[in-house]
């Protein structure tokens, strides 16, 4: 951490943090949302689907602090991206992150519920539109059986603000018609309802990766991309990722290569 760097935010300091990729760094608040290995997982699978060496307009839908996003830009240098924040100060975190690593000219974030967006959003088609919708419907669960420790964490981790369906719903409305992706990280319990809704909205699933803990743990997250516009695209289950080796705490090659190797994936 850099001490040199202190923010104030909400009457609380925030020390910046290294991202790890692109010399960026972040600002996390400890009421907001923390990036964590899902977050890491979403900025990499979105950006494989951003076509090498052409400008990519992506929006990201739940932003929380900014991290995916940032993660993003560091992926791909020819993208522009747009986020979207309901929470007041996870918007304002997303701001500074913003001003921090001078990104002002790249991304752009919008303080409002996905449900009704701005007109700058709603006047746009965006080639990637990607998200980490509420794991929990409100109906399962509580706050403290999720280790939620804040309100503000428990609006970003349940789905009062909005709910799966309005998620899909907002993200098949602005994704690009003709061949755009609409890209998510979920429970995988979740993934049957998501492609139930993709139907519903249009969306064509192209691609599925379950992430497990090691070789012999179930699922404990699905990455899933939908094409819009493109009714018969072909649909492939991706090669599961494991996270640690078997019987060890060791990062497996795939992802050390995610994490710390430039970015060369592509999904498309």
């Amino acid at each position: 951490m850099d001490d040199d760097l202190k923010i104030n935010i909400e009457g609380d300091t925030v020390v910046p943090e290294e991202l790890g990729r692109g010399g960026l760094k972040l600002l996390q608040h400890k009421d907001c949302y923390k990036l964590d290995t899902a977050s890491v997982l979403l900025a990499w699978f979105a950006a494989s689907f951003s076509r090498a060496g052409k400008s990519c307009e992506m929006l990201e839908l739940g932003s929380g602090t900014g991290g995916v996003s940032l993660l993003a830009s560091a992926r791909c240098g020819n993208a522009h991206i747009d986020g979207v924040e309901l929470v007041e100060l996870a918007y304002k975190v997303f701001c500074e992150n913003i001003r921090l690593n001078k990104l002002e000219d790249r991304i752009c974030a919008y303080n409002c519920d996905l449900r009704e967006l701005p007109p700058e959003i709603r006047n746009k088609a965006y080639d990637v539109v990607f998200m980490n919708p509420p794991f929990y419907d409100g109906t399962k669960g509580s706050v403290t059986d999720t280790g939620i420790k804040s309100e503000h964490e428990s609006k970003a981790r349940f789905s009062e603000q909005g709910g799966l369906e309005d998620f899909i719903r907002a993200q098949s409305l602005r994704t690009r018609t003709s061949g755009g992706f609409a890209v998510m990280c979920i429970c995988p319990d979740r993934v049957p309802e998501v492609f139930g809704l993709y139907e519903k909205y249009k969306l064509t699933p192209v691609r599925l990766l379950t992430v497990h803990a090691n070789a012999s743990k179930p699922a404990f997250l699905a990455l899933i991309a939908g094409k819009k516009g493109s009714p018969s695209a072909e649909f492939k289950v991706l090669p599961p990722l494991f996270i640690n080796e078997e019987g060890s705490s060791a990062l497996t090659k795939r992802v050390i290569h995610i994490y710390e190797e430039e970015h060369d994936d592509c999904f498309i």
